[in-house]
């Protein structure tokens, strides 16, 4: 069957769509790995350099217990530094912790940093980066896919799809329609949160209660993509109002859409519960115990756009003035929904409790850095801002295989046409709320 299959490969023209898609394929998953590579040599290099001499030393380098990002050669480079500037920067948040999940310059070779900060904040000794974790496309995402569909397997794609399918037949039909689950709606943003306190206690992250905060002047574009059971309030603040996305509801799985990526450097699996670390004490809810020193990356998705006006990354983010992370102080044996009410809330800034345990980190967004990083995508279109962002094999890649998905597109309209099934499809897709498309297929079904 082997032979078989390399016979059948040998026999495809390189020239043919199927031939530049599969060597456009093999050539963007090269390009991928080598990215990946990328980032781990760009971490390795970081940690083997003496942050204040500048010599190489390996493995043997002390670090910063606080920041984990400044590493010496030995204690008097360490102290030497802290005098003339890490007590400083350290203090200030002024470098993320040291790890290839969470690079905020460009690594060798490259133009932009893999994660763009576009807002950093720190107070009372707590400190966030907030990045982007979207799509190459810069599409924001829809509430049909996972999170992130490349860390769950394709067991988890499977059964998603198989949600889907259950609850669009007979009564369920219209759900997709009732949520907007197919408009491209939803801000995914990496947030790195690091405990860096004088006291050295521990702190817990409430990540599902995380908040992006509109504008004034956006209040009203922010609305006007909410559909039944989201997760935004509407609030007045001396007499201007607001909107507050937060983490977005999973029709399906009824949870927040959020992800605990890394913890301290390492990948979380969601798979099984065993094999979370300590420090994750509710994976669906995002609450996670950070001790002096350590750090949580998270993938949070907020519905912020319309799928129509609004449907790029940069778009959902002009919309956003600030986001707000609440934590509280953690003495190791409270439960954590004991301090649920201490959390503020930007719609309650005073929360109910008063014993002053429950804060909220707030950073504002760097909307000229989000345009400087979205400038090729603005001015120049896709495929521009692919290949200045992740290469020219990424975007061979990405242009052959939309090329062979409207050739199989067309296909299948061809077959349902035959059959005579163009207007049940297209009256499917709008009683899911997917006018745009059907739109389209009933044009060429004319």
């Amino acid at each position: 069957m082997a032979n078989s299959g390399r016979s059948r490969r040998r026999n495809i023209h390189p020239s043919s769509p199927l031939g530049a898609f599969e060597s456009s394929s093999e050539a963007g998953l090269k390009s991928i790995e080598d990215r990946l590579n990328k980032s781990k040599e760009a971490e390795r290099l970081q940690q083997s350099r003496c942050s204040h001499c500048r010599k190489n030393g390996g493995d043997t380098l002390r670090t910063c217990s606080r920041c984990k990002a400044a590493r010496y050669c030995d204690q008097t480079c360490q102290l030497a530094d802290f005098k003339a500037r890490h007590k400083r920067d350290c203090a200030n948040f002024a470098h993320p912790p040291t790890t290839s999940a969470f690079l905020i310059t460009p690594v060798l070779g490259e133009r932009f940093p893999q994660q763009p900060v576009f807002a950093h904040a720190h107070e009372d000794g707590v400190g966030c980066w907030v990045s982007i974790a979207g799509r190459i496309d810069c599409d924001l995402q829809v509430l049909t896919e996972m999170v992130s569909p490349a860390g769950h397997g394709e067991k988890s794609f499977e059964n998603r799809q198989y949600q889907i399918m259950e609850s669009s037949s007979e009564d369920g039909r219209d759900l997709i329609g009732k949520y907007k689950a197919a408009a491209h709606s939803l801000l995914t943003l990496s947030v790195l949160v690091q405990n860096r306190r004088k006291e050295k206690g521990p702190i817990l992250v409430f990540a599902s209660r995380t908040q992006v905060v509109s504008y004034p002047s956006t209040f009203s574009a922010i609305m006007s993509g909410t559909a039944q059971g989201d997760n935004i309030v509407k609030y007045t603040r001396e007499r201007i109002e607001y909107a507050a996305a937060g983490v977005a509801i999973d029709p399906w799985d009824k949870t927040p859409r959020l992800e605990v990526a890394y913890v301290n450097g390492e990948e979380v699996k969601h798979q099984k519960p065993s094999q979370l670390p300590p420090a994750v004490k509710d994976a669906k809810d995002g609450i996670i115990a950070l001790n002096h020193g350590e750090y949580v990356i998270l993938h949070l998705q907020f519905r912020v756009g319309d799928g129509d006006r609004i449907s790029k990354d940069w778009e959902g983010l002009s919309l956003c003035e600030t986001i707000r992370i609440p934590y509280a102080v953690w003495d190791g044996a409270a439960l954590p929904a004991s301090l649920l009410s201490s959390l503020p809330l930007a719609q309650t800034p005073t929360p109910t409790s008063a014993d002053g345990l429950g804060k909220a980190l707030r950073a504002g967004f760097n909307q000229r850095a989000v345009r400087a990083h979205y400038a090729d995508f603005i001015e120049r279109g896709e495929e521009a801002y692919i290949r200045a962002h992740f290469g020219d094999a990424r975007a061979d890649m990405v242009r052959s295989g939309e090329r062979m998905m409207e050739m199989m597109g067309e296909m299948l309209l061809g077959q349902v046409a035959q059959a005579g099934g163009t207007d049940v499809l297209v009256q499917r897709l709008r009683d899911m709320g997917m006018g745009d498309i059907a739109d389209k297929i009933g044009a060429r079904g004319r």
